[in-house]
């Protein structure tokens, strides 16, 4: 069966990045546009998972995996049926981070301000473009800046630092806001600046032409 899926990973060596709630809050925003959504879950956390079961969201279903020799298997077998598969992963130094990597389209790097956040997503762009450079079409990858805290010196150095890198950063900044913490309690979309955040976050992805969906709708 012909492809349709546009496969998206969350990935970020250092813990704590936002994977888990960057990966929900696309999900739900992209459900909410009439796209048929897949999260496959491959942390072993599973907060992708929980957070789905808080609330039903439309046209979404999440599905946990954790063996990492069947990942391909399972993009393949279910890649015809979604317009968007999201990946979430536990980091990159494992073998299922390394296949979802190789299997995408389009890897997602959160990262916080701090001078860790920032070197945890340079060595993590770093390990997915040495991964991905001999594939035939090479994914898009996007460092975000996620759940920082906006007009602070932090914010400007994490700019910066990876503007002198040339590393390829989302125009959107997603701020540190209390809406994202609820959501693993409510489920579904964050309330108030939380989800016009998210929506800001969308709209930067798909002025970029980052969302194969979106492309696809407009054509």
């Amino acid at each position: 069966m012909k492809k349709t899926a546009q496969i998206i990973t969350a990935v970020q060596q250092k813990g704590g990045a936002g994977k888990s709630t960057m990966i929900s809050c696309l999900a739900a925003a992209m459900s909410d546009d009439g796209a048929k959504v897949l999260i496959i879950d491959t942390d072993p956390q599973e907060s992708c998972v929980e957070w789905a079961e808080q609330n039903e969201v439309s046209n979404l279903d999440v599905v946990p995996h954790h063996k990492e020799d069947s990942v391909f298997d399972l993009i393949d077998k279910l890649e015809s049926r979604y317009d968007v598969i999201l990946v979430d992963t536990a980091g990159y130094d494992s073998r299922m981070a390394t296949y979802a990597i190789q299997a995408s389209d389009l890897i997602l790097i959160p990262s916080g301000g701090s001078k860790k956040d920032i070197m945890g997503a340079a060595r993590t762009w770093l390990h997915a473009n040495n991964l991905t450079k001999r594939n035939r079409e090479a994914p898009e990858v996007k460092i975000v800046l996620w759940k920082v805290k906006p007009g602070t010196n932090v914010l400007s150095n994490a700019k910066e630092s990876l503007e002198k890198s040339g590393l390829p950063v989302l125009s959107a900044i997603v701020p540190n806001l209390t809406g994202f913490d609820e959501i693993s309690w409510t489920g579904g979309l964050p309330d108030g600046k939380a989800r016009q955040s998210v929506k800001q976050f969308l709209a930067s992805l798909q002025l970029g032409k980052h969302l194969q969906f979106y492309e696809r709708k407009a054509a």
